[in-house]
């Protein structure tokens, strides 16, 4: 039997990976102010959109951050959960349907732009944590579902665990309190070196698939 699937995404970067994680959705109540927040706020493209009809007219959008990816995130109207969280987002909402969806950024500036695009919208409960091997920054959607944003830092320490983090100190010093923090553990590895023995563990776990 020929292989007609498309290999070059699943192998990037890590020979004898065969599964990996694509993509989400989520069901919305209020569809198009959920689309506006995700592509007019947070800056998502919009790569195609549509109707299911034989979901009683459900309307989807799909948005990515990845050319490689036609889709990272699926929004669909007709939720028919109508709890919106509101209590304060401390690393993720656990308990929630929803516990958290996360987006990496590029660095610790665009960070502090989007915790600003956050405020500027009325949403100030906003909580930003160091993990050691991640700054983060964590908020609701419009429809209560808990946003992370992050920048990985240099370095990988045992998780869980949360510093408080001061966006409004420079890259040096929030770089120089994550270094001391990370080295006072006991174990703590350069981000490469986590990598590789990561890589290792999961082409062991997929050797059978």
């Amino acid at each position: 039997m020929t292989n007609m699937s498309n290999t070059t995404m699943i192998d990037a970067g890590l020979e004898g990976r065969r599964i990996a994680v694509s993509h989400f959705g989520l069901s919305c109540l209020d569809f198009s102010t959920m689309l506006d927040f995700y592509t007019r706020v947070l800056g998502l493209t919009q790569s195609d959109a549509g109707a299911i009809e034989s979901g009683g007219g459900t309307e989807i959008a799909f948005l990515t951050t990845d050319p490689r990816e036609h889709h990272q995130l699926v929004l669909a109207s007709n939720r028919r959960d109508r709890t919106i969280e509101s209590t304060p987002v401390v690393g993720g909402s656990i308990g929630s349907n929803v516990f958290q969806v996360s987006f990496r950024v590029r660095d610790l500036d665009t960070l502090r732009r989007i915790d600003a695009r956050l405020e500027a919208e009325g949403i100030s409960a906003r909580n930003a944590i160091s993990h050691g091997n991640a700054w983060s920054l964590y908020c609701r959607d419009p429809e209560g579902n808990a946003l992370e944003f992050f920048v990985d830092s240099p370095w990988y320490v045992a998780q869980p665990c949360a510093e408080p983090l001061d966006l409004a100190r420079s890259d040096e010093e929030i770089l120089e309190e994550t270094r001391q923090y990370c080295f006072a553990q006991s174990e703590v590895l350069p981000y490469g070196e986590w990598v590789t023995r990561v890589a290792s563990m999961i082409t062991t776990d997929q050797a059978e698939l």
